[in-house]
């Protein structure tokens, strides 16, 4: 299974601690040194689960004092947003034919899963779609994605629509998908990514994508693009990170 970024397991750990009520608000937070020894992690990383924390009003840092528990996300109204371009629209836009294969599907207990439960706010007992699935641009392997569904959001799932687009699919069943997160990062294959490239050699590029639905985690995503068919440009820099414009396409070039 993927696993998730070190500051996604130290978000969600105190997230549990201040939702359950184990952090009560105003209640301090351990100093960052000891959060990164306890996670064996680094002060940036540690830095960036507070800022996310800090975001969704789950703690408040007051300088001179430290930082405490806060429960403002109870009532804050959330505006953190991703948008990415569809990998179908992606590869089409490339002027490529789009196609997927369903490599596995299954549906397993949180407890099977408790990083992506915890994520998705899946009790040990409850269920997620859990699918494995390749991507192609005119039957060159573009991508390979693993995606977590809840159950508590979407009961039953037509494994026939999985090998076309999963955003289409979403959209038809009345479920929209309100806001979420995104990262970026790369890493070479695993054995069993080696096996569908056929090398384990290339580089990939991963994207990690999480969603909500009113206000409820609902998906998590780790797309995994074959390195030499991928690539990332940024149309404009800014001052300001935030007004920066990042868009990822198939390079159709590359794609052999």
């Amino acid at each position: 299974m993927p696993k998730l970024p070190k500051y996604v397991e130290i978000e969600n750990y105190f997230k549990t601690k201040i939702e359950s009520g184990e952090l009560q608000a105003d209640q301090p937070l351990p100093p960052e040194s000891e959060i990164c020894a306890e996670f064996s992690t680094s002060h940036m990383t540690v830095s960036r689960a507070m800022n996310e924390l800090a975001g969704h009003g789950y703690i408040k840092r007051i300088k001179g004092k430290g930082t405490f528990a806060d429960h403002r996300f109870q009532t804050k109204i959330k505006k953190n947003s991703v948008r990415t371009e569809s990998i179908t629209d992606m590869i089409r836009n490339a002027g490529l034919k789009p196609s997927a294969e369903l490599i596995k599907y299954g549906i397993i207990k949180g407890r099977e899963a408790p990083e992506v439960a915890a994520v998705l706010h899946v009790a040990e007992d409850e269920f997620l779609h859990y699918f494995i699935r390749t991507r192609y641009g005119s039957g060159s392997l573009i991508c390979i994605s693993y995606s977590y569904i809840s159950q508590n959001i979407l009961p039953t799932m037509d494994i026939k629509r999985l090998e076309g687009s999963l955003n289409q699919y979403i959209e038809e069943m009345g479920i929209e998908r309100s806001y979420g997160y995104m990262e970026l990062g790369a890493c070479l294959p695993s054995t069993e990514q080696a096996k569908l490239i056929g090398s384990n050699h290339v580089p990939l590029l991963r994207q990690t994508i999480m969603w909500n639905v009113n206000d409820e985690p609902f998906e998590l995503t780790m797309h995994y693009f074959v390195g030499d068919k991928f690539t990332i440009t940024q149309d404009k820099i800014m001052s300001r990170p935030e007004q920066s414009a990042v868009h990822d396409h198939v390079s159709e070039p590359l794609v052999k």
